[in-house]
C-alpha cells in the first residue's frame, strides 16, 4: 500500500495495525522514501543472518542460549569499563 508521509504521520496507529497483512510504502512529494514491514519475532534473526558470512567458525556452531550468554557478557563489559 502506498501512503503519503503526512497521511502516515496522522494515522500511525492504523498503519501499524495494517502491517500484519501488508507492507506499507511511504511517499514524500510523489517519491517512495521508506518501506515499513512487520518485524520478525525472532530476536536472534539478525545474528543468525551473519552465519553465512561466518561459515565454518566457532560462532556458526553456537546454540541460541550460547549466543544470548555472549551478548549478556558483552553488555556487562560496557558497564564495567564505565566505572
Amino acid at each position: 500500500m502506498l501512503v503519503t508521509s503526512t497521511e502516515f504521520k496522522t494515522n500511525l496507529g492504523r498503519y501499524l495495525d495494517m502491517l500484519d497483512n501488508e507492507i506499507i510504502t511511504i511517499t514524500r512529494n510523489g517519491r517512495k522514501v521508506a518501506r515499513l514491514i512487520k518485524a520478525e519475532d525472532d530476536s536472534l534473526s539478525d545474528i543468525r543472518s551473519l552465519f553465512g558470512i561466518l561459515a565454518n567458525t566457532e560462532c556458526s556452531q553456537m546454540t541460541d542460549p550460547e549466543i544470548k550468554e555472549i551478548i549478556r557478557e558483552e553488555r556487562g563489559k560496557r558497564y564495567d569499563t564505565a566505572n
